[in-house]
């Protein structure tokens, strides 16, 4: 009789159980949906990110490539540059200053651009030449005119920069490059100053005008010594001159160079 009598107690701790495990189970769902969640949100952060990461990445690339094409112009234009000149200035039919003292001046109009070296001082330089005055423009000087049967049209040769020509003319070659032909204007003391060329009809400060083609330049550099220039100037004083600046006017001993 006593056992089949129900236990209120026991039915009770069951009850209790069961709900403490129902409420267990939600509980753990809950936490299963939350931590679902946080991984989700966790995805989609590293999704964002990445996302970031690719839009940095191809602006960099936009402006690698954007840098790329401005250093390609720039090496173009600089390729350009050094084709017609160290200066925007050096242009064809451009005139431009190269030289000037307080006698004269020397100046240069590029009629055909040259794409070698320029000479240093001290090379040897062959180039064809025809000089004229510039008022009256009576040519006095010409390389390639033939002066009879037997003659053989050849190019001047000299060495630049060492006071064997006018100043003009090495003040003027050593602004051009191989292949350039230009138009070098000589004035006062960078032609034949105040002596003038008596055997080529030059007269005394006159403005004189050279159209030159420089064709060759001598790799050797040979630089007179002080003996040397000495020599030059005894043997021919028609072509020298004291260089000492701006005192050079009272200096004068003959045609200047």
């Amino acid at each position: 009789a006593y056992g089949s009598a129900p236990r209120l107690g026991t039915m009770s701790t069951r009850k209790r159980r069961r709900d403490d495990d129902e409420e267990s189970e939600d509980s753990s769902d809950s936490e299963s949906d939350s931590s679902v969640e946080k991984v989700k949100k966790k995805k989609k952060k590293k999704e964002k990110s990445k996302k970031k990461k690719k839009s940095k990445d191809k602006k960099k690339d936009k402006k690698k490539k954007k840098k790329r094409k401005k250093d390609k112009k720039k090496d173009k234009e600089e390729l350009k540059e050094s084709m017609m000149g160290d200066r925007p200035q050096e242009r064809v039919g451009v005139p431009r200053l190269v030289e000037q003292d307080g006698i004269g001046v020397c100046e240069k109009k590029i009629l055909k651009l040259g794409t070698g070296r320029r000479p240093v001082k001290g090379q040897e330089v062959q180039l064809h030449c025809k000089g004229w005055l510039m008022k009256s423009k009576k040519v006095f000087w010409n390389t390639r005119e033939k002066k009879g049967d037997g003659h053989k049209i050849k190019p001047y040769k000299f060495r630049v920069g060492v006071g064997k020509v006018i100043k003009g003319w090495d003040a003027g070659v050593l602004s051009m490059r191989l292949g350039e032909k230009a138009i070098i204007v000589c004035t006062g003391s960078y032609g034949y100053g105040l002596k003038g060329n008596i055997k080529w009809g030059i007269p005394p400060n006159a403005d004189l005008e050279f159209e030159m083609e420089l064709l060759h330049i001598d790799a050797e550099i040979k630089l007179p010594d002080k003996y040397d220039l000495m020599k030059e100037k005894m043997k021919n004083k028609h072509h020298f001159l004291e260089r000492d600046g701006t005192s050079a006017m009272l200096s004068f001993r003959a045609a200047p160079f």
